[in-house]
């Protein structure tokens, strides 16, 4: 009996077919292939963050921490915890823990990781917002997870309950807490948008950073940043180590102030954005007694295909250097503003972490001390099983930068506050410069109105 001929190889019949693609097939499957790879190290952004985290010893300064009231209608809590379930499985940067063996640290995507979820009542707002900052507050396990802790609560009536988010950033960032509110309001029939997994994106940004546009932007804030102002003085030395415990000086304008600058900007072709951020500068020049201002802002790094549907943390903190303010004028410091502003724009794909000049601030971020948070987008309007949604950013009483100056106007007035670290700064500083900005503001407002 003659045995059977060995089966024919595989491989002469998939070259083939290889060679038989055409080049749109061949793209799209080397796409494909890339996609199945993990993500093989940290983002600038990612590492940022880690290293953060272990240099102050774990406390929640990079982390989300949300209170969501939802009222009006009666929410199913079980439904609810099935949907919060469902978006960690749709979303693999929530299914992420991070690894370090001899040095090196390793994203690892987890295929089942589910977050973690506990019940509560909550019978006031304050009950809501205290359990949201203890929640915060618990040590994360980056190695073991999950890094995706909810809170759900009952409140004081039926038609009353609390969402309570709490995210390591290192997995999550604002807009990402957006694409969180979309999904549970999602009508249980409606189309889910294509999701872009976060490997995809790190990949991408990792391309961009070695490719021609990449190092025309290293090149770009090189020499932006060249003899750069230094840091802004503080109450005590900095010393390289900090704990981030901060607080809080909170402030409010009358809407005509918000009013006023809108009206400036618009006359400078500029956004209230600029206009609002030459207030900033204005402020920070005469508390630091230097007309050299260095910023951080931010932006979303979300301007790819996909982007949009990607969560993880994409966000994205550079600088933007105030110098020339013209003949004085408020209007000529908003021009200056929105030239500055704009031309960091065109190169904000750079992370903020590889900008490589001489100066350095002791602490966690390498090149910042002071940041500018600009928000004066209408809250999106969300439903929950029929239920209004309202959010609350809850102060966790950490400092993620020495100084942040938040601004948010409004149809019914302005309100912001200046979050400082107290192992920095006295609170009779902050209270000063907070005034510093309501009085450059309230200017600006008048020159704006004329």
């Amino acid at each position: 009996m003659t045995s059977p001929s060995p089966s024919p190889s595989p491989a002469p019949a998939l070259t083939a077919r290889l060679a038989a693609l055409s080049p749109r097939q061949r793209a799209l499957l080397q796409a494909r292939l890339a996609e199945a790879k993990p993500q093989e190290r940290l983002t600038p952004g990612q590492r940022r963050l880690w290293e953060t985290h272990h240099a102050i010893d774990g406390r929640p300064a990079d982390v989300v921490c949300q209170v969501v009231a939802l009222t009006g209608a009666e929410v199913d809590l079980d439904e609810l915890a099935a949907r919060l379930a469902g978006f960690v499985r749709d979303h693999e940067a929530l299914r992420t823990t991070f690894t370090e063996t001899d040095g090196e640290i390793r994203p690892v995507v987890r295929p089942d990781l589910p977050p973690r979820v506990t019940r509560a009542h909550c019978a006031t707002a304050e009950e809501a917002h205290a359990a949201a900052r203890d929640l915060a507050h618990e040590p994360f396990d980056l190695a073991e997870g999950p890094l995706f802790r909810v809170v759900l609560a009952t409140g004081a009536s039926a038609k009353e309950a609390w969402l309570l988010v709490v995210v390591h950033n290192l997995v999550f960032d604002a807009w990402s807490f957006q694409l969180l509110l979309e999904a549970l309001g999602r009508d249980a029939g409606a189309t889910a948008p294509t999701v872009t997994p976060f490997s995809r994106w790190a990949r991408g940004q990792e391309t961009w950073v070695a490719g021609d546009a990449g190092r025309a932007a290293a090149g770009y804030w090189a020499a932006e940043l060249a003899d750069a102002p230094p840091p802004l003085p503080t109450d005590r030395p900095r010393t390289g180590t900090t704990t981030r415990t901060g607080a809080r000086v909170e402030f409010a304008l009358p809407a005509e102030v918000g009013a006023g600058i809108a009206t400036l900007a618009k006359g400078a072709a500029a956004s209230a954005y600029a206009g609002w951020l030459a207030v900033a500068w204005a402020a920070l020049a005469e508390f630091g007694g230097h007309p050299d201002v260095l910023l951080g802002t931010f932006t979303a790094g979300r301007d790819r295909p996909g982007a949009e549907s990607a969560v993880g943390y994409l966000l994205n903190v550079l600088p933007v250097r105030l110098r020339e303010a013209g003949d004085g004028s408020w209007a000529a410091r908003v021009r200056a503003a929105r030239d500055a502003s704009r031309a960091g724009l065109r190169h904000a794909a750079h992370p903020g972490e590889l900008i490589d000049v001489p100066r350095r601030v002791p602490g966690t971020h390498p090149l910042l001390d002071a940041v500018f948070v600009f928000d004066a987008l209408e809250e999106t309007a969300h439903t929950l099983q029929g239920a209004e949604v309202s959010t609350t950013d809850v102060d966790k009483g950490v400092a993620r930068y020495d100084l942040t100056l938040a601004v948010h106007p409004g149809a019914e007035g302005v309100t912001g506050w200046l979050e400082y670290d107290t192992d920095l700064y006295e609170e009779v500083t902050a209270e000063r410069l907070a005034e510093l900005f309501t009085v450059a503001a309230g200017q600006a407002s008048r020159e704006g109105g004329r």
